[in-house]
Protein backbone atom coordinates (compact mmCIF):
# COMPACT_ATOMS: atom_id res chain seq x y z
CA UNK A 1 0.00 0.00 0.00
CA UNK A 2 1.46 3.33 -1.06
CA UNK A 3 1.24 6.29 1.27
CA UNK A 4 0.67 9.86 0.21
CA UNK A 5 3.12 11.29 2.69
CA UNK A 6 6.39 10.37 4.25
CA UNK A 7 6.30 10.38 8.00
CA UNK A 8 9.14 12.35 9.51
CA UNK A 9 11.60 10.61 11.72
CA UNK A 10 11.62 11.62 15.40
CA UNK A 11 15.04 13.26 14.99
CA UNK A 12 13.93 15.48 12.10
CA UNK A 13 11.06 16.82 14.21
CA UNK A 14 13.50 17.86 16.95
CA UNK A 15 15.74 19.52 14.41
CA UNK A 16 12.92 21.52 12.90
CA UNK A 17 11.72 22.53 16.36
CA UNK A 18 15.17 23.71 17.41
CA UNK A 19 15.66 25.58 14.13
CA UNK A 20 12.27 27.21 14.66
CA UNK A 21 13.37 28.53 18.05
CA UNK A 22 16.72 29.61 16.63
CA UNK A 23 15.00 31.54 13.84
CA UNK A 24 12.58 33.04 16.34
CA UNK A 25 15.43 34.09 18.63
CA UNK A 26 17.34 35.61 15.68
CA UNK A 27 14.19 37.49 14.62
CA UNK A 28 13.70 38.82 18.14
CA UNK A 29 17.35 39.90 18.30
CA UNK A 30 17.04 41.70 14.95
CA UNK A 31 13.86 43.42 16.14
CA UNK A 32 15.50 44.60 19.36
CA UNK A 33 18.58 45.76 17.47
CA UNK A 34 16.37 47.61 14.99
CA UNK A 35 14.44 49.35 17.78
CA UNK A 36 17.66 50.35 19.58
CA UNK A 37 19.15 51.70 16.34
CA UNK A 38 15.94 53.65 15.62
CA UNK A 39 15.94 55.21 19.08
CA UNK A 40 19.65 56.09 18.98
CA UNK A 41 19.48 57.50 15.46
CA UNK A 42 16.31 59.42 16.35
CA UNK A 43 18.01 60.98 19.35
CA UNK A 44 21.08 61.94 17.32
CA UNK A 45 18.96 63.43 14.52
CA UNK A 46 16.66 65.21 16.94
CA UNK A 47 19.49 66.84 18.84
CA UNK A 48 21.23 67.79 15.58
CA UNK A 49 18.01 69.34 14.23
CA UNK A 50 17.58 71.29 17.45
CA UNK A 51 21.15 72.57 17.40
CA UNK A 52 20.72 73.56 13.74
CA UNK A 53 17.53 75.47 14.56
CA UNK A 54 19.23 77.13 17.55
CA UNK A 55 22.09 78.20 15.27
CA UNK A 56 19.95 79.36 12.32
CA UNK A 57 17.23 81.26 14.16
CA UNK A 58 19.37 84.16 15.47
CA UNK A 59 20.93 84.51 12.03
CA UNK A 60 17.49 84.80 10.40
CA UNK A 61 16.45 87.47 12.87
CA UNK A 62 19.72 89.40 12.46
CA UNK A 63 19.44 89.31 8.68
CA UNK A 64 15.88 90.68 8.83
CA UNK A 65 16.72 93.61 11.12
CA UNK A 66 17.28 95.88 8.13
CA UNK A 67 13.73 95.54 6.81
CA UNK A 68 11.35 95.09 9.68
CA UNK A 69 7.75 94.92 8.66
CA UNK A 70 4.73 93.05 9.94
CA UNK A 71 5.02 90.43 7.18
CA UNK A 72 8.71 89.84 7.87
CA UNK A 73 8.18 89.49 11.60
CA UNK A 74 5.28 87.07 11.05
CA UNK A 75 7.32 85.03 8.58
CA UNK A 76 10.29 84.84 10.94
CA UNK A 77 8.07 83.89 13.85
CA UNK A 78 6.52 81.09 11.79
CA UNK A 79 9.91 79.87 10.55
CA UNK A 80 11.26 79.86 14.11
CA UNK A 81 8.28 77.92 15.44
CA UNK A 82 8.41 75.37 12.63
CA UNK A 83 12.17 74.89 12.91
CA UNK A 84 11.86 74.05 16.62
CA UNK A 85 8.51 72.21 16.62
CA UNK A 86 8.55 70.05 13.49
CA UNK A 87 11.74 67.96 13.94
CA UNK A 88 10.60 66.01 17.04
CA UNK A 89 7.37 64.94 15.31
CA UNK A 90 9.04 64.08 12.01
CA UNK A 91 11.97 62.26 13.63
CA UNK A 92 9.64 60.36 15.97
CA UNK A 93 7.59 59.22 12.96
CA UNK A 94 10.68 58.23 10.98
CA UNK A 95 12.17 56.31 13.91
CA UNK A 96 8.87 54.49 14.45
CA UNK A 97 8.63 53.73 10.74
CA UNK A 98 12.15 52.32 10.75
CA UNK A 99 11.52 50.21 13.85
CA UNK A 100 8.11 49.07 12.54
CA UNK A 101 7.22 47.83 16.02
CA UNK A 102 5.99 49.55 19.18
CA UNK A 103 5.64 52.80 17.23
CA UNK A 104 4.52 55.19 20.00
CA UNK A 105 7.22 53.98 22.39
CA UNK A 106 9.94 54.22 19.75
CA UNK A 107 8.75 57.74 18.90
CA UNK A 108 8.87 58.63 22.58
CA UNK A 109 12.31 57.05 22.89
CA UNK A 110 13.52 59.06 19.89
CA UNK A 111 12.71 62.19 21.89
CA UNK A 112 14.85 61.32 24.90
CA UNK A 113 17.40 63.90 23.79
CA UNK A 114 14.96 66.43 25.27
CA UNK A 115 16.30 65.56 28.73
CA UNK A 116 19.32 67.65 27.73
CA UNK A 117 17.01 70.69 27.97
CA UNK A 118 18.31 71.19 31.48
CA UNK A 119 21.68 72.15 29.99
CA UNK A 120 20.57 74.48 27.19
CA UNK A 121 17.50 76.11 28.74
CA UNK A 122 18.46 79.74 29.42
CA UNK A 123 17.68 81.34 32.77
CA UNK A 124 14.55 83.42 32.26
CA UNK A 125 13.97 86.08 34.94
CA UNK A 126 10.20 85.60 35.20
CA UNK A 127 10.24 81.78 35.16
CA UNK A 128 11.33 79.36 37.89
CA UNK A 129 14.59 77.45 37.30
CA UNK A 130 12.74 74.18 36.63
CA UNK A 131 10.88 75.65 33.66
CA UNK A 132 13.07 73.50 31.35
CA UNK A 133 10.63 70.66 32.06
CA UNK A 134 8.01 72.22 29.75
CA UNK A 135 10.05 72.06 26.51
CA UNK A 136 11.33 68.62 27.48
CA UNK A 137 7.77 67.34 27.91
CA UNK A 138 6.65 68.95 24.64
CA UNK A 139 9.54 67.40 22.70
CA UNK A 140 8.90 63.95 24.15
CA UNK A 141 5.15 64.20 23.52
CA UNK A 142 5.85 65.36 19.97
CA UNK A 143 8.00 62.27 19.42
CA UNK A 144 5.23 60.12 20.90
CA UNK A 145 2.71 61.74 18.56
CA UNK A 146 5.03 61.24 15.58
CA UNK A 147 5.50 57.59 16.48
CA UNK A 148 1.77 57.10 16.85
CA UNK A 149 1.16 58.74 13.46
CA UNK A 150 3.90 56.59 11.91
CA UNK A 151 2.21 53.52 13.36
CA UNK A 152 -1.14 54.53 11.91
CA UNK A 153 0.42 54.71 8.48
CA UNK A 154 2.00 51.26 8.86
CA UNK A 155 -1.30 49.74 9.99
CA UNK A 156 -3.22 51.42 7.18
CA UNK A 157 -0.87 50.03 4.52
CA UNK A 158 -0.72 46.46 5.82
CA UNK A 159 -3.36 44.16 4.38
CA UNK A 160 -5.98 42.84 6.74
CA UNK A 161 -5.60 39.17 7.69
CA UNK A 162 -7.98 36.70 6.05
CA UNK A 163 -10.86 35.58 8.19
Amino acid sequence: MATDFISPSPNSNRRSESSYWQVRRNHRLKTILRIVCAVLAGNALGYAAFRLAAWLTPQWWQAARSREGLGTVMLLTAMTAVSFAAPPVIIGALAARFASRHEPYVGLGAGLWAVSARQWWPPVPMLPPESWIAPMALIMLSGLLGGWLGGLRVRAQSPSPPE
